[in-house]
């Protein structure tokens, strides 16, 4: 039965399988509303490369990523809209795409077949972004045609195509004679796509991989040693689901004195954190000045160089904090490659200590440690958020 309505299920990604992505480019129907060259060059060309890569080369299928990339992103949709409304983005609502936009496009399609519908999302992404709702149908069409053609190619021909693409045309006629402003129908549609919680399900098999995954990395912390953590926590890094302070407290059980745990496992945490920073610079910096206003970009700017390098100490000294998202927070609004490396030093090392140590002492079957070492976090943040809230209030 699926089958028959996987047409919808490409504007609706909420069911975890491959969806009939050859019912996004419905949308096409419209090019008679036009399109600059710029968005539809950036659109075919990132949607492209991502179907070559991971449909035709890696053939690689997850509903369970797929299912978390589409609640991720329609976060950020939902965000787009709320910062729009607030007059933080330096966009109209109602607005024609532009290369930017394309690319953004380009991306949702292009990694749509590890599995999730595309079009939905990135019709969602558009319109949360201000984009006109029919502009943002045909752009998000242009760049369904990587997948659609990868779809036409490598699978056999379906009767139920045709289907798909009837489907696609309903969708695209009552989508685009939709009266209200972009922005709050992409809004909506965020909303709704954030709930895809259908993949719950499958992540206890997930986690038992990840687990597999995090058992074979203290193989290797177990054989190699020092050199082995190093490597371990270089490689985390970049795998982000494996968490870090589970491998640095499994040094430190297997025999690596909390000090080698310490040093080596806080420099491979460093090293990865450098990577995570400048792909976030490289990639995030440029996203956050086109569509942040520059006024409002300046003040963020000058708070991270004042304040930046402290922010970074604190989140990476506090243990059980994650690790990598202030990395691609601090590349993405171009902190100080010098400061954000020393603060990440000066506290991660101390961090992956007190791992290695409390490794240690749970070897010998000593939980005081860990449960001394919650409790005062707790009365911390505690303190923390009461004295926030005092502050509010003489503020007031």
């Amino acid at each position: 039965m699926l089958e028959y309505i996987a047409g919808l299920l490409e504007w609706l990604p909420l069911w975890p399988e491959a969806s009939g992505h050859i019912a996004g480019i419905s949308g096409l129907i419209l090019v008679s509303d036009g399109m600059e060259p710029w968005p539809v060059i950036s659109a075919l060309t990132t949607s492209s490369f991502l179907t070559a890569i991971i449909k035709g080369w890696f053939n690689y299928t997850d509903t369970v990523i797929g299912g978390l990339v589409v609640a991720g992103l329609s976060f950020i949709g939902v965000l787009a809209v709320i910062f729009l409304k607030w007059g933080l983005l330096a966009v109209d609502d109602g607005r024609s795409p532009d290369i930017m936009d394309g690319f953004i496009s380009g991306l949702v399609q292009g990694i749509s077949p590890i599995g999730f519908g595309g079009s939905g999302l990135s019709l969602a992404l558009l319109m949360s972004s201000g984009i006109s709702i029919r502009k943002a149908l045909l752009l998000s069409s242009i760049a369904s045609l990587p997948p659609a053609t990868a779809q036409i190619l490598l699978d056999p021909p379906k009767a139920a195509w045709l289907l798909y693409i009837a489907e696609g045309l309903i969708v695209v006629v009552i989508f685009s004679k939709v009266r209200m402003k972009p922005s709050s129908f992409g809004g909506i549609l965020s909303s709704i796509y954030m709930t895809n919680l259908i993949q719950v399900k499958f992540l206890e098999g997930r986690i038992k991989q990840y687990q597999a995954i995090a058992s074979e990395i203290s193989k290797l912390v177990k054989e190699y040693g020092p050199i082995g953590l190093f490597s371990a926590m270089v490689l985390q890094a970049v795998i982000s689901p494996i968490p870090a302070d589970a491998i640095l407290v499994a040094a430190g059980a297997l025999g690596m004195t909390p000090l080698e745990v310490g040093i080596y496992g806080g420099m491979g945490i460093a090293v990865g954190s450098l990577l995570n920073y400048f792909i976030a610079r490289a990639l995030g910096k440029r996203i956050l000045e086109y569509y942040i206003r520059g006024d409002l970009l300046e003040k963020v700017y000058s708070w991270f160089d004042r304040w930046g390098g402290w922010l970074v100490f604190l989140t990476r000294l506090i243990p059980f904090l994650p690790l990598d998202i202030i990395s691609y927070i601090a590349g993405a609004v171009g902190m100080n490659v010098l400061i954000f490396t020393l603060a990440n030093l000066l506290a991660i090392i101390p961090r992956a200590t007190f791992f290695g140590f409390m490794g240690a002492r749970l070897a010998r079957g000593d939980w005081s440690f860990i449960v001394i070492s919650i409790g005062l976090l707790l009365v911390g943040a505690y303190i923390f958020s009461r004295q926030v809230i005092k502050g509010k209030r003489i503020k007031e």
